[in-house]
């Protein structure tokens, strides 16, 4: 499993990725996308991209140990190119946060453990907060998951 799951955003081709670590999304993306099934939204993990991690088994299977041997992408700062990378709209994970939000502040869900709520809403808040702006304009995301 992944130990890194960031949000990454795309408008025109400005492509931004945000250093925070959603670990509490990470831990319970399978609760979320259960949440998400039953609130009749796109599930969360669908909004993952898991080409880094594709890229880094390729490499590691040519026996290279990293895949920064290759020069970086000068619009991602990657190996991956922005056209490498699957996305998503904007406004399609604004309703799914929005839908995960509104029920976990109401405290009703059995699938996350109450102790965890304040975190996972912080990480959801925070995917909320950076995709407002680009929800009206036709802005794009995923969500990247890598390895440290």
């Amino acid at each position: 499993m992944p130990d890194r799951l960031q949000l990454t955003t795309l408008q025109g081709r400005e492509f931004q990725q945000d250093q925070h670590n959603l670990i509490h999304m990470l831990r319970h993306l399978a609760a979320l996308d259960e949440l998400c099934r039953s609130l009749g939204v796109s599930r969360i993990s669908g909004f993952v991209d898991i080409s880094l991690l594709e890229l880094e088994d390729a490499a590691n299977l040519m026996a290279r140990e990293t895949p920064g041997e290759i020069e970086a992408d000068s619009e991602t700062g990657m190996v991956l190119a922005i056209e490498d990378l699957v996305w998503h709209s904007a406004a399609l994970g604004m309703a799914s946060l929005e839908a995960a939000i509104h029920h976990l502040e109401r405290g009703t869900s059995s699938a996350v453990d109450q102790i965890d709520v304040p975190g996972l809403l912080a990480d959801l808040r925070l995917c909320q907060k950076r995709l407002e702006p680009l929800e009206a304009q036709g802005g794009q995301f995923h969500l990247s998951v890598r390895n440290e």
